[in-house]
């Protein structure tokens, strides 16, 4: 018995948004008058990966010396590590230039994928000082940390205490307020956004179960719906004016399947308690028998 009693397919261009960006959007949705649809589940789904590795608003961070601060800004953009490592020593320059930064040749030293910063005066203590958001990551430290350099000698030097992560985001989340995944958040959908590379795509394809990807609808009558990506932290990703593309899928939820589905289940259990109660008595009967002998 089908599943759908009812449906209406959807195609969404984020191109083609009432307001907002591309990230994060309000669309009409010419759904059906009066259409009695209980479930919204997306079939396919096409997020561009043009986000940065640093973006605007989370591209610097503080070298905090003798209680002084001076503030280290990187330009906007994505980076290997090379780049990385050649930008950041440019910008060490005026009361910062005797700072460094390093990281492993895999050629000659073994690879520890850490940072390594210096600086050749040890008669201050320094500390490098992140806000909570991706820039620290990258570095190879933890969100809104402070951490301190370790005077060794004339030197003094700081090393990642995490590894260098140089993929933005791993998971991507899309959320809409048309979904409701069980009254605890309004996701619509979870990608994985690893094996892609930079300024491709992250494309979704349902594998034909409608069930798996489904969200229960919050309201069917709505002809505005809004939509948007973020991080694992709830934070907006920034696509930088590449459009996303969404196919979902609007149904009635056949309830006759649902009952089946349950009538199953309770006969499943059913059987299952009388073989139970068979084992039982036959335990029973040879424990007596056993007992006679």
């Amino acid at each position: 018995m089908s599943l759908i009693k009812s449906q209406q397919i959807v195609h969404i261009n984020s191109g083609f948004r009432n307001a907002g960006s591309d990230s994060n959007f309000d669309i009409n949705i010419p759904l059906k008058k009066n259409n009695s649809f209980t479930h919204v589940a997306v079939l396919s789904a096409s997020i561009p990966k043009s986000y940065y590795l640093i973006g605007q608003g989370e591209n610097s961070f503080i070298i905090r010396e003798n209680n002084v601060d001076y503030t280290i800004t990187l330009p906007v953009g994505n980076y290997s590590v090379t780049s990385l490592i050649y930008v950041l020593n440019s910008l060490f320059t005026g009361d910062t230039s005797h700072y460094s930064v390093t990281f492993p040749d895999g050629k000659t030293a073994a690879q520890t994928g850490k940072l390594t910063f210096s600086h050749n005066n040890a008669h201050h203590g320094s500390e490098l000082v992140f806000e909570s958001n991706h820039l620290p990551e990258v570095l190879g430290f933890a969100r809104g940390s402070t951490n301190p350099f370790i005077i060794s000698g004339n030197t003094s030097t700081l090393v990642s205490t995490n590894i260098c992560n140089f993929q933005k985001e791993s998971t991507i989340f899309l959320h809409s307020n048309c979904a409701s995944n069980g009254g605890q958040d309004d996701i619509l959908l979870e990608l994985f956004a690893s094996g892609n590379p930079d300024l491709s795509n992250i494309n979704f394809q349902s594998s034909g179960n409608l069930e798996e990807h489904s969200k229960i609808l919050k309201d069917s009558q709505s002809n505005n719906y809004s939509f948007s990506i973020t991080d694992e932290y709830d934070q907006g990703i920034n696509l930088n004016g590449v459009n996303m593309l969404i196919t979902l899928c609007f149904y009635e939820k056949n309830e006759i399947s649902s009952l089946t589905t349950g009538f199953i289940k309770y006969i499943t259990m059913y059987v299952e308690s009388l073989k139970q109660e068979a084992a039982e008595a036959s335990n029973a009967r040879a424990l007596m028998e056993s007992k006679k002998s």
